[in-house]
């Protein structure tokens, strides 16, 4: 069962109000309260329904779901607590419920010796009453509370306590979902910076690369090439070849030349029979 502040003002407090912060403990706890990245966060719908049942269910004007921070208490969630978002971090209250690894729950504020102090019970909202379970992560650290609040003294059952510490939880389950989404953003960011690199790189390789052709080209290739008396007709000369039809040979100059009349006619003779004429030209060599 949670504990109690005493509510006689000359008896024992809960000495446990009384103890400050170990520096190794809360050096953890906000390095867990940074993990998370909930601090100065817009509203979300989720926490301001655990704010607003927590009222229901205990029957409160004020029910919050606060982080602590290194030296003031942010309300993540606030029902019934207009125009705050943050309060210093005095003890008695919350600063005083982030430091336990139960419920605290005091009836009478002002019979308190620390929380009678607390600027919630001294200024205008002037609690009376206050209890608080700590939302603690997997590895214990206490990232802050869920909290009720009365304008009158009164006390709560240890079921009711158990239902505040249950509410704690869910806001915790709440706040690692939030912690998966922004890590699952987060990936899918440096995934797509990483291509936009790979992408800029590679541009930027291919204009080195042709830039490196553009000037191996320059080196290895004159501007122009140089000017080659008659290299423009020996473009034009082709070698013979067997397939080419070639020009009948000239006569030699030393061969004598046969001259024959227009249409000459030789007479053969033949001792079988008449002499017959025919023209030369008629006859075929081989």
């Amino acid at each position: 069962m949670p504990e109690q502040a005493s509510a006689s003002k000359g008896g024992a407090t809960d000495k446990r109000l009384h103890l400050v912060p170990d520096e190794v403990v809360e050096v953890g706890r906000m390095e867990a309260v940074r993990r998370y990245d909930i601090l100065d966060t817009p509203p979300d719908g989720a926490f301001d329904r655990v704010a607003a049942l927590a009222a229901r269910l205990f029957d409160v004007p004020v029910a919050t779901v606060t982080v602590v921070d290194e030296d003031r208490i942010w309300f993540k969630a606030a029902h019934g607590l207009d125009g705050v978002s943050e309060i210093g971090r005095d003890p008695g209250l919350c600063g005083s419920a982030v430091l336990r690894d139960d419920a605290l729950v005091i009836p009478d504020t002002l019979l308190d010796d620390v929380a009678c102090g607390n600027p919630l019970v001294t200024g205008p909202l002037g609690v009376r009453f206050y209890a608080a379970a700590p939302i603690t992560t997997a590895d214990g650290h206490k990232l802050g509370t869920v909290n009720v609040l009365d304008t009158k003294p009164r006390s709560i059952t240890s079921d009711q306590t158990a239902t505040l510490t249950d509410l704690a939880a869910i806001v915790m389950d709440e706040m690692e979902l939030r912690l998966s989404a922004l890590r699952t953003v987060r990936q899918e960011q440096r995934a797509a910076e990483a291509e936009r690199s790979a992408r800029e790189q590679a541009e930027r390789d291919k204009a080195a690369i042709a830039s490196f052709a553009s000037t191996l080209q320059r080196t290895l290739l004159p501007p122009a090439l140089p000017t080659v008396p008659g290299l423009e007709l020996a473009c034009h000369y082709h070698t013979a070849s067997r397939s080419m039809p070639r020009s009948p040979p000239k006569p030699a100059a030393s061969q004598p030349t046969l001259r024959l009349p227009p249409n000459p006619r030789i007479r053969p003779t033949d001792a079988h029979g008449p002499t017959r004429e025919f023209p030369l030209n008629r006859l075929r060599f081989p």
